[in-house]
């Protein structure tokens, strides 16, 4: 079934609150493109996690240390940009995954209900529930792209469409090549097993991704939202006669 959530790039828990009564599926926090510090991220992963509202955090880069404090802080998973080999899936898992005996252990934290689940139970729901969602945007990806889908510890292969055809040289969001490559990571993922996503700039096109296999939608952010709704309201009064 196709979900959808958008970015937040407002570092206030107060956006969190008031989208998880929008209807949509998660959210994901912005920490590479927005100035989230770990006490931003923090206060809204709180606020998700009260409001139940799944939450995922798109980190910086692949320091394990950062996503071992956005997992204890209750997100459910990461979004890594610029995934381009086997080997960055692998480092990221080690971070993540509890099994692969890497990844620091408390679990005191929130995601481990402060110290009130079993510590075996907490180790094997992290596991099972901690999302890697491993963005698509560099030529070096595409080209890595069956060894990336084929990596067991990816849950779903996210495409960056901008990065992407900026990194392959295409000419803008409108080349047919563009169309083409995303085309080929939705079929490699598929083959693979793997979740699918694309960011969108607009649901007008969710339809004819679901077609090809793309289930998982980032559709703007916060920003572009109230961006679109405060100028729609404007234009209104613009036009109203006086």
């Amino acid at each position: 079934m196709p979900v959808i959530g958008t970015f937040l790039k407002t570092t206030c828990p107060q956006t969190v609150e008031v989208l998880a009564r929008s209807g949509l599926d998660f959210v994901v926090l912005d920490a590479e493109h927005a100035p989230y510090d770990i006490a931003g991220l923090d206060g809204a992963l709180l606020a998700a996690h009260a409001l139940g509202l799944p939450a995922l955090v798109r980190i910086p880069d692949h320091r394990p240390s950062f996503i071992n404090s956005c997992l204890d802080m209750g997100a459910h998973g990461v979004m890594v940009p610029h995934t381009r080999s086997a080997a960055d899936v692998e480092l990221v898992a080690d971070a993540a995954r509890y099994a692969r005996r890497k990844r620091g252990f408390s679990p005191s934290t929130r995601a481990g209900n402060y110290g009130q689940i079993d510590s075996c139970e907490y180790r094997g729901r992290a596991d099972a529930n901690n999302i890697i969602c491993c963005q698509i945007e560099d030529s070096e990806a595409m080209e890595r792209l069956e060894e990336i889908a084929a990596n067991n510890s990816v849950d779903c292969l996210f495409i960056g469409p901008a990065d992407l055809g900026l990194s392959l040289g295409y000419d803008g969001p409108n080349d047919p090549r563009l169309g083409d490559a995303i085309r080929t990571i939705a079929e490699v993922g598929r083959r693979h097993g793997r979740t699918v996503g694309l960011f969108v700039s607009s649901v007008d096109i969710v339809p004819d991704m679901i077609a090809i296999g793309i289930t998982l939608f980032v559709c703007g952010s916060d920003q572009s939202i109230l961006l679109s709704g405060a100028k729609g309201v404007a234009q209104i009064m613009a036009n109203i006669p006086t």
